[in-house]
């Protein structure tokens, strides 16, 4: 099966570029085949992530010389799918067909080279989260600058040149550092092995049984560190993304909000975490701190903003806030809930944008102030954005909710149950300050909604005593807007419902990066363990009828569907983490205690 499944994943990187070859045609012929060409995609990756095995570690690998290794230089064409990729290159391919969807009477001028530029995006992304090969990731990292800058440049609103050069520049200048930083990873890599090798996990594999020296990760970090937190935006280098977001078409920004801004998160999990564990613990807490500062920080703009894209812009300041804060918690929940919450977002606020654009369609205008009482006019619309804004907020049973849940409860985990040592009070402030964030997103969310869809009607060209003129009155959405929205709703109920179903395929795959990330911060005390001692009987958080919460999550509901594990687990679904004997004034973390003989 393994040799289809190649052949699979090679289609779905070469579908996208041969679809950007056609010849020019007319706007209606153009259109047609990008949109046939993204549902292609999407139904090779479609195959390609049914047929990922929960607890499988890589997939549909194709791994050949592309350099040749004359001379011990190991530069390779090795592309293939692990728990963390899969999920992302779906994402791609499902929001590609949204963006195409979306652009439908949108681009009247230069479709030809609009869907063109748009399906080499679409390669270039399949292409960053698939590569296992240095040089190759680094070559799509760069690919998708191109085509999101004349996306923005050309077909974007008044400042759009403005927008694409600052944007062109900003994460230009950083991936020039990650750049350098990657080679020296692999400069020093020879230097302890003798092998010139630019393979992803060949490298991870080295470095686990040859570390690099703790000075040299550090430097190397920061370097990582400047074109990822671009890329992401971290606060507060976040300064390019609300101007490219209002400027961009509307498919420019879904991509942008839905899968670029994934680019970052996805290189710190890839290489900062497996690659340089040391100093990954050593920036653990400041990452943490910049992560919460923009939280709140995006939360408190989007209050203040009138422009509803610019307010969804700066959401995602916030919301990936929260991704980052999952990831560098440095425990299993915290990673899961982490990378979850990546797809999340994606598809979440990739919806809102694609919304947006429907609006401004309509009435040429996005202003909060100019907008009211729509659901009388577009009660689909309105449904959908309803949806979309409890999936961004974390409704229980939406996508939101478990993705939330489970990087808060990392958190959690570092602040209290892990016993943080001289860093604790900070993770615990940091806990804190993230739920701060959660209602703080629940508050401009809800307010935009209830000032564009509900209360007195209120839409350009409309007067109270005299009503909308006939050639004023607004249409509903199109049977092909709704199915552009339909197809992240699915993922929307199914990941709220059932996220068993996506944690088992990415909990292998995380596991292996968080381990080594763990066992760092643990060697430098930063979890408690120069509080206490190795041979201290162990404790255990414990759930009321006994079950122990620190087990693995594949043994508690959450990962296993069948009722065995779940009763193994004392019939509870609480999470923890096995940690030595504490203090007597240590508080414990949602649940009473025992100790184990």
């Amino acid at each position: 099966m393994t040799d289809p499944l190649r052949i699979l994943l090679l289609g779905a990187l070469a579908v996208p570029a041969i679809g950007a070859a056609v010849g020019p045609g007319r706007r209606e012929w153009i259109r047609a085949a990008a949109l046939v060409t993204t549902c292609v995609t999407l139904a090779l990756v479609t195959v390609l992530v049914i047929c990922f095995p929960g607890g499988a570690r890589e997939l549909a690998v194709t791994d050949v010389p592309w350099f040749g290794a004359a001379g011990g230089i190991d530069i390779r064409f090795s592309v293939g799918l692990d728990g963390l990729s899969v999920w992302l290159v779906g994402l791609t391919a499902l929001l590609m067909v949204v963006a195409v969807l979306v652009s439908w009477e949108a681009i009247q001028e230069q479709a030809s080279a609009y869907y063109r530029l748009l399906l080499l995006l679409e390669t270039g992304m399949l292409g960053v989260f698939a590569a296992r090969d240095i040089i190759l990731f680094y070559v799509f990292f760069e690919f998708t600058l191109i085509p999101l800058f004349f996306l923005i440049g050309i077909w974007g609103s008044e400042q759009r040149r403005y927008a694409a050069v600052k944007f062109f520049l900003f994460t230009l200048a950083g991936s020039v550092l990650t750049f350098l930083s990657l080679v020296a990873i692999v400069v020093l890599n020879y230097e302890a092995t003798g092998v010139l090798t630019f393979s992803i996990p060949r490298i991870t594999a080295s470095l686990a049984a040859h570390p690099i020296p703790e000075a040299a990760q550090l430097a190397i970090f920061l370097g990582l560190f400047a074109g990822f937190a671009i890329k992401v935006p971290l606060f507060p280098l976040h300064t390019w993304l609300p101007l490219a977001h209002v400027q961009a078409p509307t498919a420019g920004s879904v991509i942008l909000a839905g899968v670029l801004l994934k680019v970052g998160t996805y290189g710190f999990v890839r290489f900062s975490l497996p690659l340089l564990p040391e100093a990954t613990a050593i920036c653990m807490p400041w990452l943490l701190w910049l992560s919460v500062a923009g939280i709140i920080y995006g939360a408190l703009v989007a209050l203040a903003q009138q422009d509803i894209k610019r307010l969804i812009a700066y959401s995602s300041v916030s919301h990936l806030g929260f991704c980052m804060l999952g990831v560098f918690a440095l425990n299993r929940l915290g990673m899961q809930g982490g990378v979850l919450q990546m797809i999340n977002h994606g598809l979440s606020t990739g919806g809102l944008f694609a919304m947006v654009g429907m609006l401004y369609e309509r009435y040429h205008t996005r202003k909060i102030r100019d907008l009211g009482g729509l659901a009388h006019r577009t009660p689909v619309l309105a449904f959908f954005f309803v949806l979309f804004t409890l999936s961004s907020i974390g409704l229980p049973g939406l996508n939101g909710f478990a993705g939330e849940f489970l990087l808060l409860i990392g958190m959690f985990q570092r602040g209290w149950a892990e016993a943080g040592g001289r860093w604790a009070p900070h993770y615990q402030v940091i806990s804190v300050l993230a739920l701060t964030g959660v209602v703080l997103g629940a508050w401009y969310m809800l307010w935009l909604v209830q000032r564009v869809f509900f209360g007195p009607l209120r839409e350009p060209g409309h007067h109270e005593d005299k009503g909308s003129q006939p050639e004023q009155a607004v249409r509903d959405l199109a049977a092909r807007e709704v199915i552009a929205l339909a197809l992240p709703s699915v993922f929307i109920f199914w990941i709220g419902i059932h996220p068993a179903f996506f944690l088992n395929k990415m909990d292998a795959t995380l596991s292996g990066i968080t381990d080594r990330g763990m066992a760092a911060v643990d060697a430098r005390g930063m979890a408690g363990q120069e509080e206490f001692p190795q041979q201290a009987p162990r404790r255990s958080i414990v759930g009321e009828s006994g079950g122990e919460a620190g087990l693995p999550l594949q043994t508690t509901g959450w990962m296993d569907p069948s009722g065995a594990a779940f009763a193994a687990a004392g019939g509870h679904g609480h999470f923890g983490r096995v940690w030595p004997e504490a203090p007597s004034d240590r508080p414990t973390f949602l649940a009473t205690t025992r100790t184990d003989p």
